[in-house]
């Protein structure tokens, strides 16, 4: 694979000319002995610029450490053998041009000419006369077809130069490139992130105001964008800061931020407990009632999806009672929505139905006007979907599609909102049995987020998708696809530890192999249902269970009563607890049976 390089003796190679991301990842595998994350060659590619010396001696590095993650490649630092390459390099440059380039350095990779010669205080021409000393030593060069600024060939070289500047010195030439990227175009987005590092990297020069609101700016940009780790980690700077500070607002302002981040990421799972009280605290502290009301649903939910009923169910009475105690309607819908979600797991689909549609009104007009703050207008789409969900369980198909359509057209362009869609459609359109409905839900919301950057709500699109794909009988070989797709992911996502849905999806897993003509998998899938069902109390997929049980007596050969009896045993219970959909096609399957 290496394509530009010759073997010779003792079967090493030499290397001539950049290397390709593939080429990157062979020569630390190479030279590392272990096989590279695409992640780490892409970012060891991007550090190294495919300069063959510097992959491999970034990859020894690596191997000495014993880390190859993307992670672990973005946050290493330099190889001592590059380090000094470099200052070998610097070692008889004049202290003005030395300097200019470890302000050059701080900047960035690609260093805008005017940018620079304004933190340096010089003019323009002044700053190319120094930089001119610089020519041919592969320490910075114009860049290709930009005749007005210049780029360091590899970031290794520039890390490495930016080290050998005096840390108090790099103090405050940050500060000073804040200043000038801030006075040459404050509203531009383009360069939040940069301020904002910038801002952070100066430390206590910089105003801790200045610094965290830089910070939730960018973290908001990076969100837009779905880099969704860089927008958690500058949102949780910017909270960092404005709580050392005493900055209560500002912290709050980050936190509502950071909390939708979190959940876009995770469904608010446990580990932003600490995170959700602390706003919640810091919100009633302020008398925002109502927002500390939306944190407090946050941290239901995260209990919620972590299937802690015991935790979950005590904060779901308190936002009902809240609610009712309070004359302000969004603060009703919280504990209704959290109520009615309650009861539909321990399997009351009625009770959850019938407070779940008070919400509706509520909601379709939050989706018309579209909602500011992040967390609430995060929420309010959720609860749509939540009472979409509701609506199929309890029988009315036609209802949730309704719902849903209005969800999607609130959505438009944005890969969040649509996510949230897709995966409301996927969840709905496998228990209702539909395929090709789950199809076009999971194919969009895979599409807005191919990279996988929402990972719990994008979860049960590729389940939905992999059902579909199996049950339509669509797949060529489902046994060999689909069905290990969907064991992986829920083994990867639902299990560790145990999600929201994992019973639900256990069992559709068993639909799957009944599918495929695998019996003795497809009762090792419902039986796992049925443990997880059991262990955790989420008990609205029951009926379905049930259902599918029958399903498989009746591939199993077995006399067409007691197929009937079990399939009436599903009925039944799903009549009693109101979850008709179940029942339905219950009835639909003893028509079958004649």
């Amino acid at each position: 694979m290496l394509a530009a390089a010759s073997r010779v003796p003792g079967h090493r190679r030499i290397l001539l000319g950049p290397l390709d991301v593939d080429e990157v990842a062979e020569l630390v595998r190479r030279e590392s002995g272990r096989e590279p994350d695409a992640g780490a060659a892409r970012r060891i590619h991007a550090r190294t610029a495919g300069n063959p010396y510097f992959v491999r001696e970034l990859s020894r590095f690596h191997a000495r450490s014993g880390t190859l993650s993307a992670d672990a490649a973005t946050e290493a630092g330099v190889p001592s053998t590059v380090r000094d390459v470099v200052r070998d390099r610097l070692a008889d440059l004049d202290e003005s041009t030395e300097q200019l380039l470890q302000l050059a350095a701080l900047i960035g990779r690609e260093i805008n000419l005017g940018l620079l010669a304004r933190v340096a205080d010089v003019d323009v021409p002044a700053c190319l006369d120094r930089l001119s000393p610089l020519d041919g030593r592969g320490l910075l060069e114009p860049t290709p077809g930009d005749p007005y600024s210049f780029r360091f060939p590899h970031d290794l070289v520039r890390e490495s130069v930016a080290e050998t500047t005096p840390p108090s010195r790099a103090t405050h030439l940050h500060l000073r490139i804040a200043d000038a990227l801030e006075s040459a175009d404050p509203d531009d987005e383009s360069v939040a992130e940069r301020l904002a590092y910038h801002l952070w990297s100066a430390g206590p020069l910089a105003d801790s105001a200045r610094t965290a609101g830089a910070l939730v700016r960018a973290g908001s940009c990076a969100a837009t964008k779905c880099a969704l780790e860089a927008a958690e980690r500058q949102l949780r700077a910017a909270v960092k800061i404005s709580r050392t500070a005493g900055l209560g607002q500002l912290e709050l302002t980050a936190l509502s931020q950071l909390t939708a981040v979190v959940g876009m990421r995770s469904m608010y799972g446990t580990a932003s407990l600490e995170l959700l009280e602390r706003a919640e605290h810091l919100a009633a502290g302020l008398g925002r009632e109502l927002e500390a009301a939306g944190f407090l649903f946050s941290r239901w939910t995260a209990h919620n999806q972590a299937i802690e009923f015991d935790r979950s169910g005590p904060l779901a009475r308190r936002l009902l009672e809240q609610g009712y105690a309070s004359a302000d309607p969004m603060m009703r819908m919280y504990g209704l929505q959290a109520w009615g979600i309650h009861q539909s797991h321990i399997g009351n689909v009625g009770e959850a139905f019938r407070y779940l549609s008070q919400t509706k009104e509520l909601l379709l007009a939050g989706l018309e006007q579209g909602e500011q703050d992040p967390v609430r207008g995060d929420l309010q789409l959720l609860m749509t979907g939540m009472l979409a969900e509701i609506s199929a369980l309890h029988g009315d198909v036609d209802a949730a599609r309704r719902l849903l359509d209005r969800l999607e057209a609130a959505a438009g362009d944005n890969p969040y909102r649509i996510t949230i869609w897709a995966t409301m459609v996927g969840r709905i359109a496998s228990i209702v049995g539909d395929p090709d409905w789950a199809l076009r839900g999971a194919d969009r919301g895979i599409a807005v987020d191919p990279g996988f950057s929402f990972v719990f709500l994008g979860t049960y699109q590729r389940l939905a998708r992999c059902w579909a794909l199996a049950v339509t009988g669509r797949s060529a070989d489902a046994t060999k696809t689909e069905i290990p797709e969907a064991q992986r992911i829920i083994a990867a996502n639902l299990l560790d530890p145990p999600r929201s849905c994992v019973a639900t999806w256990y069992a559709l897993l068993g639909e799957m192999h009944l599918s495929a003509g695998s019996t003795d998998d497809a009762g090792a899938a419902l039986d796992r249902a049925e443990f997880y069902l059991n262990a955790y109390g989420q008990r609205y997929p029951e009926g379905l269970l049930l259902l599918l049980r029958a399903r498989l007596l009746h591939a199993r050969g077995e006399p067409v009563a007691v197929v009937r009896a079990a399939v009436e045993a599903a009925r039944t219970l799903s009549l009693a607890r109101e979850a008709r959909l179940f029942a339905h096609r219950a009835e639909a399957f003893l028509a079958e049976l004649g």
